[in-house]
């Protein structure tokens, strides 16, 4: 039983932090076939998007865990901290990202070197860029709703998102009140 409730919270841990992923990184990718079909180039978006934000939600989770990812949470102002978060983070994605094409790479040539030497030859330094600022932009985003929602209480900023707003009653006579102001 013990296992099912562990599983079950990592389950609804992995979903939100994956589904907000997702829908980041599904702009992105959107935004980037829209730009490429003016030259006939096919990208696949829903692919790329749902594995990409499984990745990064899992290295998200992880490093939250790190004293690398809680470092400054109760010493800093917030954006010092979701700034901080997010340029470690972004760290991390690169090397990961770079260890997946030097894996892929390796399998090819068969020698590490030769790989290491293919993946640098063939690196697009704009495509890097823009990668990184769009995964940056969402990353900092993340850090801080999470960093305001554990600041308000856990739940309450979402709760406030979610919610509907409470309408005050009005008094039934609109004029009450008038000579007060006056």
């Amino acid at each position: 039983m013990k296992l099912l409730a562990v599983l079950k919270h990592e389950i609804k841990e992995i979903g939100w932090v994956s589904l907000y992923f997702f829908f980041c990184f599904s702009v992105m990718l959107t935004l980037k076939k829209l730009f490429l079909a003016d030259y006939l180039i096919e990208v696949h978006v829903l692919s790329t998007a749902a594995l990409s934000a499984l990745v990064a939600a899992k290295i998200v989770i992880i490093l939250d865990k790190t004293h690398a990812g809680r470092r400054f949470d109760a010493s800093h102002a917030l954006g010092l901290t979701a700034l901080y978060k997010t340029l470690v983070y972004i760290l991390a994605t690169f090397i990961v990202l770079f260890l997946e094409k030097l894996f892929h790479a390796y399998r090819e040539s068969g020698m590490i070197t030769q790989a290491i030497l293919d993946v640098w030859e063939h690196r697009d330094r704009n495509i890097i860029f823009a990668k990184v600022l769009c995964v940056g932009l969402a990353f900092f985003a993340y850090h801080l709703y999470t960093g305001l929602d554990r600041r308000l209480g856990e739940g309450t900023l979402r709760r406030l998102i979610t919610a509907r707003p409470k309408v005050p009653k009005e008094s039934p006579n609109p004029d009450k009140g008038k000579e007060d102001r006056v």
